[in-house]
């Protein structure tokens, strides 16, 4: 009895040998050599907001934006700002650095001045009742004041109500970022966007407000106005500022302005380059070429090393285009799935390119094989309209070469590799045979 009793003491004191492991892993990452390979990380934090003499190449737009937002210290309602490139040319940076220079000359004037930044990427799903008690949220939290407005129970009018009347009482001149908010499509035939747009810019008029306001929407598409309806298209009058990609060259500028973020000696020869060479290929994103910088220096960091090198910038960059695809994927419904995995397709054995006509056909295809619902063309075009948005890929409009006559063509912004990989790890697609489909989609696009 005592031995058996002694034999369960034992065992019940001694440590748990997979317990004990972990520990010793978390005391040595927490307790270890915390020595960092960077001096300020918020540097290559690309939603760091950094003064302007950080910004390069965009001395154009951020004086466009300053003589915009100048009438704000002159007790003018500043003009509505559309600006409008591809992701990562530093639209929302520069507009976000200028307002938050006003607001410092405001402040020495004594005018109560502020800006109010959503980005609606996340809210395709989101009612514009949605975004409006999200407005609403980012502006009371701008004033110093409660937000009581529950998202359900209070209808769009009253929380449209409540924020004007935030505006009205707290600020004289305030500015609506929307970024992206062609995202903001809402359950209706027309974009909830549009009706957003509408109503911010007849507020002044329409409900007795007297604080200055206006409207700043940021947009990777040229061609955001032609989808609001007639009344927003009048209303919101915007000066249009465009913004280009970035090149090789103006990537490294940017990036040696940001250098300062890592200690002296951390950064490898080539590294700066070799980080402008990817992001020059994504389409010169800034964006994405500062957080690559950053993520290289986590690896170097994670390693125990003291320099970053060449080697953690690829492994960096690896990392980056699998998660960023799989987030993107995650978020899209069975239909939209279907579609971008036959544009894929399409585009894997034809240089890159996927015509509409093949795409469908591919997308019926893979429909048939799985039992699901065969959608129109006109539909699965607007799913990738949508991909688009994303960042996923982007749609020109050709002529000619493809069976005559007019059609899309889709051209990916990531590794079509990735974006099919990313998509088969869903067991959807484990029984669907992607060589019969790749010979179906060569036969179609000879």
């Amino acid at each position: 009895m005592a031995d058996e009793l002694g034999s369960s003491t034992k065992e019940k004191n001694e440590p748990d040998s997979a317990s004990g492991s972990e520990d010793s892993i978390v005391d040595d990452i927490l307790g270890g050599d915390r020595r960092s390979v960077f001096a300020d990380k918020s540097l290559v934090d690309s939603n760091t907001i950094v003064d302007h003499d950080r910004i390069y190449g965009r001395d154009e737009q951020l004086a466009a934006e300053a003589r915009a937002f100048r009438d704000t210290l002159d007790g003018e309602r500043p003009p509505d700002l559309l600006l409008y490139g591809p992701s990562g040319t530093g639209k929302s940076l520069t507009v976000k650095s200028v307002a938050e220079k006003v607001k410092e000359r405001a402040r020495e004037a004594n005018i109560s001045f502020d800006y109010v930044s959503v980005n609606f990427k996340t809210m395709e799903s989101y009612t514009l009742d949605r975004a409006v008690w999200k407005l609403g949220k980012q502006t009371a939290k701008r004033a110093g004041v409660s937000w009581d407005i529950p998202q359900k129970g209070v209808s769009t009018d009253e929380k449209y109500v409540r924020l004007y009347d935030i505006a009205d009482r707290h600020f004289d001149a305030l500015v609506f970022i929307l970024d992206e908010i062609d995202a903001l499509t809402g359950r209706g035939d027309e974009p909830a966007y549009s009706r957003l747009l509408y109503s911010l810019s007849r507020v002044m008029a329409e409900q007795h407000v007297d604080t200055l306001i206006s409207t700043v929407v940021v947009t990777n598409s040229p061609r955001f106005r032609q989808n609001l309806d007639s009344r927003s298209d009048s209303s919101y009058n915007p000066n249009g500022i465009h913004f280009s990609d970035y090149n090789a060259n103006e990537l490294i500028e940017i990036l040696n302005r940001r250098r300062d973020a890592f200690v002296d000696g951390a950064l490898g020869e080539g590294v700066i380059k070799l980080v402008a060479a990817y992001g020059a290929r994504n389409e010169g994103d800034a964006r994405r070429a500062i957080d690559l910088l950053r993520d290289a220096g986590e690896i170097a960091n994670s390693k125990g090393d003291t320099t970053v090198t060449e080697d953690h910038v690829r492994a960096a960059n690896d990392s980056v285009v699998k998660n960023r695809v799989l987030e993107i994927v995650r978020g899209l419904s069975l239909q939209k799935k279907l579609t971008v995995y036959a544009a894929a397709i399409v585009a894997d054995i034809n240089s890159g390119a996927a015509p509409s006509p093949a795409v469908y056909k591919i997308y019926k295809s893979i429909c048939h094989n799985l039992d699901s619902d065969i959608y129109t063309q006109e539909t699965v075009n607007s799913h990738i309209d949508k991909a688009e948005t994303y960042g996923l890929l982007e749609t020109d409009r050709t002529s000619g070469g493809y069976k005559s006559g007019v059609y899309l063509l889709f051209r990916f912004e990531e590794p079509v590799s990735a974006v099919i990989e990313t998509l088969e790890e869903d067991s959807m697609f484990d029984d669907i045979d992607s060589e019969n489909l790749r010979e179906t989609a060569a036969q179609l696009c000879s």
